[in-house]
């Protein structure tokens, strides 16, 4: 369920989109770090690009890591779940997520998650062993599913595997985050 790429075990798992989940730790951040960090942070960058081509080869997507697409494969940190500042300046409460992911699309940190991505999360949270797996919350905030933390809020996922073990759906169920907020004036 794991590799070691770079000193950093990792879990490689294509469902929805090719993605590297590792923990954030394993590169010395808070998996809770908000987007304008990750971009400042002076090594990470370097560090989960290298990691990302690396998984590239390893999972067949491409030849060597000259050749690794700049999109795919995502590469997100993973964390165990804890109440954490959100984009929009409010406190996410931790028991109301199972895990926190941080997840970077074409070398940038995404401001919430990718659809694509979640989907693959609630695959890997279900794969005992892997590095998702090993940072979701063992009593879940919902049965039904999955409950993803982000920097602009929380998602909620499922997945139904059959009986191999084969991943058959990926669903999403909601998704909450701020869209706007403002003032409505009636007379």
């Amino acid at each position: 369920m794991t590799d070691v790429i770079d000193g950093v075990t990792a879990t490689c798992i294509d469902a929805g989109n090719p993605c590297v989940f590792i923990e954030a730790e394993s590169v010395g951040i808070d998996g809770t770090i908000l987007p304008d960090a990750i971009d400042s942070h002076p090594t990470l960058h370097p560090k989960l690009e290298s990691i990302r081509r690396k998984a590239s080869v390893a999972m067949g997507i491409s030849t060597n890591e000259d050749s690794t697409p700049s999109s795919i494969p995502k590469i997100t940190m993973v964390s165990r779940s804890k109440s954490h500042l959100l984009l929009s300046g409010e406190i996410l409460d931790g028991d109301k997520v199972d895990v926190v992911l941080r997840a970077l699309s074409v070398g940038q940190p995404h401001r919430a998650v990718p659809i694509t991505v979640a989907m693959a999360t609630a695959a890997a949270a279900n794969l005992e062993g892997s590095v998702v797996h090993r940072n979701v919350c063992k009593e879940r905030v919902n049965v039904d599913g999955i409950t993803i933390g982000h920097s602009s809020g929380m998602i909620m996922m499922g997945a139904k595997f059959d009986k191999e073990g084969h991943l058959v759906n990926a669903t999403v169920f909601r998704t909450a985050r701020r869209l706007m907020d403002g003032i409505v004036y009636y007379k």
